[in-house]
């Protein structure tokens, strides 16, 4: 059985990942909406300052006088604690950029001195994957309640009890090298785009989120189990990196292709960053605490120069394929000769941090999600119709609130609501699946029309009808990010009615561009009739796409009742709701929401 101290110094790795990644969502979301995701190279730059903060580990232990892992260990509590109460977003900001660094710090001393303990790496992506699971993909900082400031309270004492207990030991260590640090970034990095998404393993597989979790937990723990026998060869390596190569190329494809790509490509991520946790072979003396910080600031600073990519490129296939390589290859260099004692006597301890809390999590799933029936409409001729761009959870102040945003929605009472800007696992709008999540809290089906190249952004149709038709489209001209439209055949009480969302390009001198994605899109809105559509278009009245759109036959339906207020926070007209004419407009309003920098579009139709 594993010496206590290394179970202590585990479960203290595995708490400062699983606070770790909440830390790194919290970051990377609010700062691109603090300093606006337009300014890539601002933020590019502020993200790798922070991401090359281990190589400070030296500097604050001789302060500390050689006191890091206590110092860091305070740091991240406190800044963490921090962040489930502070709701000011600079403030926001500050904390959790120092809660990064503070997790990098820590995890220095407890794998430099207890290589055994880099397991503990795995175990808090399981209790990652729990918590997220529990509260339908949101993280515990962005989640006010007494249950989150709770299970919050839980992980710190955890974490200040378990760091306590491993410095106070005087036992024997297992020093270790610092090459396997360099994968650490990569194998992160490939944790929040892939095996451990949540929202892209729903949207791929098609599956309800208790299933979906269910799937990379169970590829978690089938990976801690072949863990041992994959590392008794080389071949295991091959068959480990083929096996997670062609998952990740698989994992995005639909269905059971895809619930077979994320499965292999997740098991692999487990046995591969397993293996650099452990560190390679165990060495007489550890590496300085200089080389293991230098090579942690390096494999954080690739991964912030993949995940730029992939997010500017709006979801790059490639990078996911990169990033499993590093890991790969990182792997193949510490792969060893033989398991350091004892190792094989920790998996249970590890496989029994992942199953427990995450069955926990399932059962919670199960217990309290309700079956969502279609809701028959009351007696009546018409409809309400919203559009509406959520700007990813995020309100006008920069705060993420995807509360807010239903309640913004539940105070309207619409029977359709046209989204724009949802995302669904994004580490940039915070990770969480907002359409399974609202979807849930306003009882209302859901349509996903994805724009990205990943299936994870773009527009949804919420209604409380069944939808009887989907069908998507992304736009083949573009300039900033993806973009596309979702088109659903819906079945009021008078026959049938087509609604469709879409978000065009953005800036303000892509009209050409935003042309010729109105042709791309009346090409695809051509059969279907009658039809409300409904977006940001980024486009004022008397611009040539709104003339274009005219031209086309559609009808501003908004203005035709009196509803031209401004949309944007920047008092422009830039948000539609566009009929045919077999529709008839009869009331409408742009009401003063704050939930997003958008206002919502509202307008009564009388059906035909």
């Amino acid at each position: 059985m594993a010496s206590d101290v290394t179970w202590w110094a585990g479960l203290a790795v595995a708490l400062a990942v699983v606070l770790g990644l909440q830390v790194t969502r919290v970051f990377v979301s609010d700062l691109v909406f603090v300093v606006d995701q337009s300014r890539r190279l601002v933020l590019l730059g502020l993200i790798a300052i922070v991401f090359a903060s281990p190589v400070l580990a030296p500097l604050v232990g001789r302060l500390s006088g050689g006191r890091l892992l206590p110092v860091a260990t305070v740091l991240l509590v406190a800044t963490r604690a921090g962040l489930q109460f502070v709701d000011w977003p600079l403030a926001r900001l500050i904390l959790a950029a120092v809660g990064f660094a503070a997790v990098n710090w820590m995890l220095i001393p407890l794998l430099r001195w207890r290589a055994r303990a880099g397991l503990g790496i795995l175990a808090g992506a399981g209790l990652d994957l729990a918590l997220r699971t529990a509260r339908t993909t949101i993280d515990l900082p962005w989640n006010p309640g007494l249950g989150s400031h709770l299970a919050t309270a839980g992980l710190l004492v955890l974490l200040l009890v378990a760091v306590v207990l491993v410095v106070a030991d005087r036992g024997p260590v297992e020093p270790r090298g610092a090459l396997g640090f360099f994968a650490l970034g990569p194998a992160l990095g490939l944790f929040h785009l892939l095996t451990g998404n949540i929202g892209f393993a729903i949207v791929h597989t098609g599956w309800p989120l208790a299933a979906a979790s269910a799937l990379l937990g169970f590829a978690l723990l089938v990976g801690l189990a072949s863990f041992p026998l994959a590392g008794r060869h080389w071949l295991g390596w091959v068959l480990t990196a083929l096996l997670g190569a062609g998952g990740c190329w698989l994992a995005w494809d639909d269905g059971w292709r895809a619930a077979i790509g994320i499965a292999a490509a997740a098991l692999a991520w487990t046995v591969l960053t397993g293996v650099v946790a452990l560190g390679g072979r165990p060495l007489r003396v550890p590496a300085s605490v200089l080389r293991i910080a230098s090579a942690l600031a390096l494999g954080n600073l690739l991964q912030v120069a993949l995940l730029f990519r992939y997010y500017t490129a709006t979801g790059d296939h490639s990078i996911v394929l990169a990033l499993f390589g590093l890991v790969a290859l990182f792997a193949a260099l510490e792969w060893p000769r033989a398991w350091p004692a004892g190792t094989v006597a920790l998996l249970p301890h590890i496989a029994l941090l992942v199953a427990g809390p995450l069955a926990g999590a399932l059962v919670w799933q199960l217990l309290t999600t309700r079956v969502q029936e279609p809701v028959p409409r009351a007696g009546g001729n018409d409809l309400l119709v919203v559009t509406y761009n959520i700007q990813s959870g995020y309100d006008r102040q920069h705060r993420w609130d995807l509360e807010a945003t239903a309640q913004a929605i539940e105070r309207l009472q619409p029977d359709i609501v046209l989204l724009q800007e949802v995302s669904r696992g994004w580490l940039v709008t915070s990770s969480a699946d907002q359409l399974t999540w609202l979807s849930r809290r306003l009882g209302m089906q859901a349509a996903w029309g994805p724009a990205s190249d990943d299936g994870l952004w773009g527009n949804a149709v919420l209604s409380h009808g069944q939808p009887l038709e989907i069908r998507t489209t992304r736009f083949r001209v573009t300039e900033n990010l993806q973009r596309g439209a979702i088109a659903v055949r819906l079945a009021p009480p008078t026959g049938s009615l087509w609604v469709a969302s879409t978000h065009l390009d953005d800036p303000r001198q892509a009209v050409t561009v935003r042309l010729a994605q109105i042709e791309e899109l009346l090409v695809f809105l051509q059969p279907m009739r009658p039809l409300v559509l409904g977006g940001d278009f980024n486009a004022e009245p008397g611009s040539p796409e709104l003339i274009r759109l005219s031209e086309s036959g559609l009808i501003d339906a908004a203005a035709a009742v009196g509803a031209t207020d401004p949309t944007s926070a920047d008092d422009r007209r830039i948000d539609y709701l566009f009929i045919t004419d077999e529709l008839r407009p009869l009331a409408g309003s742009v009401p003063p929401i704050s939930a997003s920098d958008h206002r919502p579009v509202v307008v009564r139709l009388a059906l035909p």
